[in-house]
């Protein structure tokens, strides 16, 4: 796992940086369109969706501005629709080496299917 991180001066982290900037980018695109209340937490492949309008400060924060009934329908679609998203309200999102860039478009295509239904 090393070997294959560390190859080519770090290649891994920056194709996971430039896949995580761009599924972020698709995805406030996406939520942004549909006026959906939302703010995107990321650090390189890991990344968390809220639908709130600020990215929350604490656990007490979170429960008074985020969208739990929205994040659940969100999720099930996702899932229902071949996206695993872990489905528990504000979980961790994460983009590993075996995701291609595809994987990402088809996210972001998904997830402009689901809000339309949702």
């Amino acid at each position: 796992t090393l070997k294959k991180l560390m190859a080519d001066n770090g290649k891994a982290y920056r194709d996971l940086e430039a896949k995580g900037a761009r599924l972020q980018q698709g995805l406030e695109e996406v939520f942004s369109k549909k006026r959906i209340p939302h703010k995107i937490s990321r650090i390189g492949s890991a990344y968390c969706v809220y639908f709130a309008d600020h990215i929350p400060v604490d656990w007490h924060d979170l429960l008074a501005s985020h969208n739990f009934d929205f994040d659940k329908r969100y999720r099930r679609a996702l899932i229902d629709r071949g996206i695993f998203h872990f489905p528990l309200p504000c979980k961790q999102g994460s983009i590993s080496l075996a995701h291609t860039w595809d994987d990402i478009e088809k996210t972001i295509e998904i997830t402009k299917q689901v809000v339309e239904v949702i």
